[in-house]
């Protein structure tokens, strides 16, 4: 790797003013190369090739050092999940058999297995074979279900507490400098789709929970949340603006299940996920896979509020769940 020619502010700069400056990705990924952060090298190394690959003014040279690189940064990523996960007490010889070849496809050494679903699971980060591709799971299949429900009007009244301040809902799809975001379906700093987070990579923010008690203690107390460190679970009220639509996309992980329960329903919109499409009922839940593509619409003139949580995929053992908590563990030490 060659030393990077100018500070790492300097290439964010220009990243952000460009996202398909070559010379600038490649700057950002050396310098967290060097940093030891081989996920974000990686992660920019990719992003200056697909520039490159699109058009985008390129040293060929340089190309060819990302790819090599990149293909280094891969390379080292079973033989270190191997290692960490054994020290956590997961030797590679108890791996659960979906797990293993979860781990065998994050690391290149395997496909993903064909789907005939017309819309098949494709999260964007981590794919877990095995598990039903069902769009919408049936509400009542949940025995908590009642209980999150029955505190609908506590719930509601504190997130419509939280629209009458000012400055607490902010875009869901925000800025960050330690991954390459390109134009994210144009959500950018959107405040279209606007959010109030409980949680923050995976951790109850204090001062937030304290503006929503019966919320947080509601879905923590009951709801069989995806608990990944530095990732979920995520507690979220979401703002959807009259007559705006969240475009397609796909969730990072297929180990999880996104729940609505709607808030305030203010007219027509739905909710589809792959082939299907539902309209939300204020204090009905809504459960379904977010790794399969899906969007929403508000048709009404007036917003739409939802609180949001993820929880365990139901079909996933105790085993498996361990085993993701520390794969994910692992991958953020590489």
């Amino acid at each position: 790797m060659s030393d990077p020619a100018y500070s790492e502010a300097e290439a964010e700069r220009r990243i952000a003013v460009d996202g398909r400056d070559v010379e600038a990705l490649l700057n950002k990924a050396d310098h967290r190369f060097a940093a030891l952060d081989r996920r974000a090298a990686a992660s920019f190394y990719a992003a200056a090739i697909q520039a490159a690959q699109a058009g985008a003014p390129h040293d060929p040279a340089e190309i060819r050092r990302a790819i090599a690189q990149g293909r280094e940064i891969e390379r080292g990523i079973l033989p270190h999940l191997i290692a960490e996960l054994a020290a956590a007490g997961h030797s590679q010889r108890d791996w659960h058999p979906r797990f293993a070849a979860a781990v065998a496809i994050m690391a290149g050494q395997r496909q993903r297995p064909p789907s005939s679903a017309p819309y098949p699971q494709t999260p964007t980060a981590y794919y877990h074979p095995g598990l039903p591709e069902r769009e919408f799971a049936d509400p009542s299949e949940f025995a908590w279900r009642d209980r999150v429900e029955a505190a609908f009007p506590e719930i509601r009244k504190e997130g419509l507490a939280l629209l009458e301040g000012d400055g607490r809902f902010a875009p869901y799809v925000r800025r960050s400098a330690t991954r390459p975001q390109g134009d994210v379906h144009g959500m950018l700093e959107n405040r279209d789709w606007s959010t109030f987070e409980l949680t923050d990579s995976g951790r109850p923010v204090a001062e937030r929970v304290a503006l929503c008690p019966q919320t947080y203690e509601t879905i923590s107390d009951n709801a069989p949340l995806c608990d990944i460190t530095n990732r979920a679970p995520s507690i979220m009220f979401s703002l959807l603006a009259a007559g705006r639509r969240i475009p397609p996309h796909t969730g990072m992980i297929n180990a999880r299940l996104i729940c609505h329960l709607p808030l305030v329903v203010p007219g027509a919109g739905a909710l589809r996920v792959g082939t299907s499409s539902r309209s939300w009922e204020e204090g009905r839940l809504l459960v379904f896979d977010d790794s399969v593509e899906h969007d929403a619409r508000n048709d009404a003139h007036l917003d739409r509020l939802v609180l949001i949580f993820d929880i365990w995929h139901p079909d996933l053992e105790p085993i498996e769940r361990a085993q993701i908590r520390e794969l994910f563990k692992a991958v953020d030490t590489y």
